[in-house]
């Protein structure tokens, strides 16, 4: 059966000790004139707070800045992960200030589809191997959900350049989820290995190949 095409960008699973996440977040601030953040989406600091200085800023991640965590929650309250006059609030829009709690424990993994690479499948070869996000931005503004997914095509890149900013850990363990060359839209799991608090544990001196 093929697997379902279903980009949700980054979805926090558990922890590199192999314990559940615990639903673990920190809040953060989103600038008016900065993008639309959905679910799933990587995120990076901004380098400015909200007004009271009390919340770090943050923006969508990029290739020029290490990840800072994963988006997960929108409020209007930096002390409340949800809004409470709108529970359905579910992603975050452009040129619109808000709250976001974000999964920024180094520690967590995540799945993650990779795209329908035209040029390669990834291979059980890439496991352990660095690896690009395909897109950042964009999303559905009906499930809320990011359209963030990872590069299956050829990536020669290193963190040093924040390029290639995540790690692959493994195909997802799921008799849904099928592997193989011919095999589209495969979840996997993934570490940020490119970090913004934990910079120092990222490889600036090697090149990986993904996806040969």
């Amino acid at each position: 059966m093929a697997n379902s095409d279903k980009p949700a960008g980054l979805k926090p699973v558990k922890y590199m000790n192999g314990t559940p996440w615990n639903g673990a977040v920190r809040m953060y601030y989103k600038a008016a004139a900065s993008n639309a953040i959905y679910k799933g989406s990587a995120v990076k600091l901004a380098g400015s707070a909200d007004a009271a200085g009390k919340t770090a800023s943050l923006d969508i991640s990029s290739a020029s800045a290490p990840i800072l965590g994963v988006a997960v929650g929108f409020s209007n309250n930096r002390n409340q992960v949800l809004d409470p006059t709108n529970l359905e609030r579910d992603y975050c829009p452009a040129s619109t200030a808000m709250y976001i709690a974000v999964v920024d424990d180094p520690n967590v993994i995540f799945e993650v589809q990779e795209d329908n690479g035209s040029s390669a499948h990834m291979q059980a070869a890439d496991v352990g191997q660095m690896i690009a996000l395909a897109s950042t931005s964009g999303g559905s503004t009906t499930t809320g959900l990011s359209a963030a997914e990872i590069d299956s095509d050829g990536n020669a890149s290193n963190t040093a350049s924040h390029t290639a900013q995540l790690q692959v850990l493994g195909v997802v363990d799921r008799e849904d989820n099928e592997f193989g060359s011919s095999a589209d839209s495969t979840k996997w799991l993934v570490r940020i290995a490119d970090h913004a608090y934990a910079i120092g544990n990222q490889n600036t001196s090697a090149i990986y190949t993904v996806g040969a």
